[in-house]
């Protein structure tokens, strides 16, 4: 996974594709309607006047990708908060960059940790062992059980999954924590706030699992087969927000509960914002009707921001 994703050549995210939107392989809600960076950038204004007025405020986003994100939320802040906007610095890190030393501000990331690579383990005879891979042909990969490859592994289990079950595949994200561990180490006051698909770990017992959460996307389509094209199709694997929190929680950090993305923009006046989007709309054009569908691919039932939950942790805020 690790090299299939960021390989410094040949990698899906690193090799200079087109991996976003219509021309890509999957949509992010960054993509979609501008109304989404609205209201991240309102939400951090709020959180941000939390903080102690020491210097300046960073945006320390986690995975940009194309910085499209990032982008939408800088114009807007310069629209609607000059003065903030003024106080800001905008710092994009990339999977396997270093963080900035000090961190006193917001760190957000979009879809990034379901991007981290992953070991996998599947239970036999109620042991744990875990699933690596294989080339048993010239061209063809083939997965192999062995014992688990680092000790962490067990603890991971217990505090995710509580009681394995039985053939079941399950993935064991430590770079998840060694990244929120990282993120401890530099940030002198800050937010925290992830958005990515996953569950709780007492959602996960509630639905078939069995094969665990690990997907491969290509040209907006779900793949069943992560070794289909390697390096040419995203792989993900849902974050395990109890795990997310509890890491949390041991090194100090207050969570503010797990939402859904709908949620979350609910209650930063989502209907409001929607009456004056829909003002816009009253002359359609090709832009208008553009912006129209993007707002239904963000908004649309059971869609992108009802599957997508938002996590808000606080590190050392008023401290």
């Amino acid at each position: 996974m690790e090299r299939c994703l960021y390989d410094p050549t040949d990698g899906y995210y690193t090799s200079g594709r087109r991996v976003f939107g219509p021309a890509g392989d999957f949509y992010t809600s960054s993509h979609t309607h501008p109304l989404f960076a609205e209201i991240l950038a309102d939400a951090f204004v709020e959180l941000a006047g939390n903080l102690d007025a020491e210097g300046r405020v960073q945006l320390v986003e986690l995975g940009p990708g194309d910085r499209t994100l990032g982008r939408k939320i800088l114009a807007y802040l310069e629209r609607t908060h000059p003065s903030v906007a003024g106080n800001v610095d905008y710092v994009p890190v990339d999977v396997n960059q270093v963080l900035p030393d000090r961190i006193s501000g917001i760190v957000f990331s979009n879809e990034f940790f379901d991007a981290l690579p992953v070991h996998r383990v599947r239970v036999r005879e109620g042991q744990l062992r875990e699933i690596y891979v294989q080339a048993d042909q010239p061209g063809r990969i083939a997965e192999t059980e062995a014992p688990v490859s680092d000790d962490r592994i067990a603890a991971y289990m217990k505090m995710a999954f509580g009681r394995p079950r039985e053939g079941w595949d399950y993935e064991i994200n430590l770079r998840m924590i060694e990244c929120l561990e990282e993120l401890n180490r530099r940030i002198r006051q800050a937010y925290v706030l992830t958005i990515d698909y996953g569950f709780l770990r007492e959602e996960y017992d509630k639905v078939d699992r069995a094969a665990g959460t690990l997907l491969a996307y290509s040209r907006h389509q779900v793949v069943d087969d992560p070794y289909l094209r390697p390096g040419e199709q995203d792989l993900t694997a849902h974050v395990n927000f109890t795990v997310m929190i509890e890491t949390g929680r041991r090194m100090g950090w207050v969570d503010h509960g797990v939402k859904s993305q709908r949620r979350f923009m609910d209650e930063r006046g989502l209907a409001r914002r929607l009456t004056r989007a829909e003002q816009g709309f009253r002359e359609l054009n090709a832009d208008r009707v553009q912006e129209l569908l993007q707002l239904k691919q963000l908004l649309e039932p059971g869609g992108i921001s009802d599957v997508m939950r938002v996590l808000v942790q606080e590190v050392r805020v008023g401290k």
